[in-house]
C-alpha cells in the first residue's frame, strides 16, 4: 500500500471512529457540534428518541476580560470588569485581572477598550408579517409560507442585536419553543396569539363589511393557526376569546381600544370595546396568570377606558394628553411609543403600502409621537422600545433609536430598550440588564451608547459581537468564536 493510499485509509478511519463514538453518546462541545442526521443500525437501546434531535449541548462557558459594562440602570460605564457568562445566564462580575485570562475551564476574551452591553428588546413587533407580500398585507394566507418566512425575520432580528421580542398580534407559542430550543436562531420572543377587536375595530380587515349581518359575528380574521385578530363582541365573547388564546400559551393578549391608521374601516378616535368588555378580558389574563393587557389606542378618551377596565400597557399613544399620562404614571401603565413606522409609511416606498384614507389618518398622529414621548418621561411613565415594523419595514428596526434622539438623550434611551422593556415584560433582573444571575443576552459594542444610542442603528460598524442566551450568534473578533451562525 502507497503512503498516500495509507493517510487516506487512516483519515477514513478516524471519521468512522468519530460516528461511533457519536453513536455512542459522546457529548460534544457546543462548537463542534452537529445535528444527528444519521443513526448507526441496529441502534442501539440507550439512543434517546424522545428528545429533540436539534437541541444543543450546554453553552461553552466564557469570560469578557477588560470590558467596559455599560450600566444602563444607573448611566455609568463600570471600567475594565470580567463578566463570567455560564449555563447561558451571568455568573459573575468583577474587577480584572491578570490571571482572568488563563483560568482552566473558561474561553477567555479579551475584550479591552470594548462596551458590553445588555441586548435589546423590542416590545411591539410583529414576527408573522414577513416580507415579500402584496402591498397593504400583514400575514400570508398560507401559515406553511408564514412558518417559512418567520425563520428569516427571526434571525434578522436576532442579528441587529434584539435578543427579546415582543409580538403583539400573530404569533404563538410555538415560535417562542422553537427560538428556545434553537430550532430556528432568533430572539426570546413573548406572544400574545392574534389580538382582539371588535367588529369594525382595528383588528378587523373590513372584508366583512358588506356582507349581510347574522346574529353572530365573532370568530378569527384570517385562518388558522396564524390568524392576526380576533373578533369578539359582548362581554361572553370577550372572555371566551381571552380563556381560548390564554389556553394556547399566551404570555399576554393585545386589544384594540381605538382606531388605528392602517385600518379600513374604523375612524381614528373611534372608541372601542365598552370598559365592561375590557374588564372581562383583563380578568381572564389575570386570573390565568398572564403578564397583562395592553391596548393599541392613540386617543386619551380610548385610554381611559383601556386603563379603566384594567389594561397595563398602552401601544402607540400619539394623542395622549397630559391628564392621561399622568394617570399611566399613577397606574403604572407602560407607554410603547412606535415612531419609525409612522416615518415610514409617510413617505416612498412604503408609503404605498396603505391606502389614501389611511395617509389622511396618519398626517394627524405622525407629530404626536415625539411630544407624548417627551412628556411620558417628564411625567414618569415607564417607556418601551417598540417599532411595530412589519412586512418590508422589519430591516428598519433599529431607525427608531435615531428618531427617539430628537426629544430624549440617549442615557434615558438606551432604558427603554433595556430595563423598561423588562419591565412590561416582567422580566426585571433577568434581560436588558448586565447582572449576576441575568440571563447572558449580550451585545459587544466598540463605542459607549450612553454617549450616543445611535450607533445601534449602524451595527456593521459597531457592533462587535451578539450573544444570546450565551451563545454565539454574530462576531467580528477573532477570539469571539460562533457557535449558531445567521447565515
Amino acid at each position: 500500500m502507497s503512503s498516500a493510499t495509507a493517510n487516506i485509509t487512516s483519515a477514513l478511519g478516524s471519521f468512522e471512529l468519530i460516528d461511533e463514538h457519536a453513536s455512542q453518546g459522546r457529548t460534544p462541545s457546543a462548537y463542534d457540534w452537529k445535528p444527528e442526521h444519521w443513526v448507526k443500525y441496529p441502534v442501539p437501546e440507550t439512543y434517546n428518541i424522545q428528545s429533540p434531535p436539534w437541541i444543543r449541548p450546554e453553552q461553552v462557558p466564557m469570560s469578557f476580560v477588560g470590558v467596559n459594562i455599560v450600566d444602563v440602570e444607573n448611566s455609568l460605564i463600570l471600567k475594565s470588569m470580567t463578566v463570567k457568562i455560564k449555563s447561558g445566564k451571568i455568573e459573575s462580575i468583577s474587577k480584572s485581572l491578570k490571571e482572568h485570562m488563563q483560568e482552566d475551564g473558561w474561553e477567555s476574551i479579551n475584550a479591552e477598550g470594548l462596551y458590553l452591553s445588555p441586548g435589546l428588546i423590542d416590545v411591539h413587533t410583529h414576527i408573522t408579517a414577513i416580507p415579500g407580500q402584496p402591498l397593504g398585507t400583514l400575514s400570508p394566507a398560507s401559515e406553511t409560507l408564514t412558518a417559512l418566512g418567520t425563520q428569516y425575520v427571526l434571525k434578522g432580528m436576532l442579528w441587529r442585536g434584539f435578543t427579546t421580542i415582543r409580538d403583539v398580534g400573530g404569533a404563538n407559542r410555538h415560535y417562542k419553543n422553537a427560538t428556545e430550543q434553537w430550532l430556528i436562531p432568533g430572539p426570546r420572543v413573548f406572544q400574545g396569539g392574534p389580538l382582539i377587536s371588535q367588529t369594525g375595530g382595528h383588528g378587523d380587515d373590513g372584508t366583512n363589511a358588506d356582507k349581510p349581518i347574522t346574529a353572530c359575528c365573532a370568530g378569527p380574521q384570517g385562518s388558522g393557526a396564524d390568524a392576526t385578530s380576533c373578533i369578539a363582541d359582548g362581554v361572553d365573547e370577550c372572555t371566551r376569546a381571552a380563556r381560548r388564546i390564554m389556553m394556547a400559551g399566551a404570555d399576554h393578549i393585545k386589544i384594540c381600544s381605538s382606531g388605528g391608521v392602517a385600518s379600513p374601516t374604523d375612524k381614528l378616535d373611534s372608541e372601542q370595546f365598552t370598559v365592561a368588555e375590557i374588564k372581562a378580558i383583563c380578568d381572564v389574563v389575570r386570573m390565568m396568570k398572564g403578564t397583562l393587557v395592553t391596548a393599541h389606542c392613540f386617543t386619551s378618551a380610548a385610554a381611559r377606558n383601556a386603563i379603566e377596565g384594567g389594561i397595563g400597557g398602552i401601544e402607540h399613544g400619539h394623542l395622549l394628553d397630559d391628564d392621561t399620562l399622568k394617570l399611566m404614571a399613577k397606574k403604572g401603565v407602560h407607554l410603547t411609543p412606535t415612531l419609525i413606522v409612522q416615518e415610514l409609511l409617510d413617505k416612498p416606498p412604503y408609503q404605498a403600502m396603505i391606502p389614501p384614507v389611511s395617509r389622511d389618518k396618519l398626517k394627524i398622529v405622525i407629530d404626536g409621537g415625539y411630544r407624548v414621548m417627551k412628556r411620558a418621561h417628564e411625567l414618569g411613565v415607564n417607556i418601551a422600545y417598540g417599532t411595530d415594523c412589519f412586512g418590508p419595514m422589519q430591516p428598519n428596526q433599529l431607525a427608531e433609536f435615531e428618531l427617539r434622539k430628537k426629544v430624549l438623550s440617549s442615557k434615558d434611551i438606551i432604558k427603554h430598550a433595556t430595563i423598561n422593556a423588562a419591565k412590561v415584560l416582567n422580566m426585571q433582573g433577568k434581560i436588558g440588564i448586565i447582572g449576576e444571575g441575568a440571563f447572558a443576552d449580550l451585545l459587544l459594542l466598540s463605542a459607549n451608547p450612553l454617549e450616543d444610542v445611535g450607533i445601534f442603528n449602524e451595527p456593521h460598524k459597531y457592533v462587535k459581537g451578539i450573544i444570546k442566551d450565551g451563545r454565539v450568534v454574530r462576531s467580528e473578533l477573532k477570539s469571539l468564536r460562533v457557535e449558531v451562525s445567521l447565515m
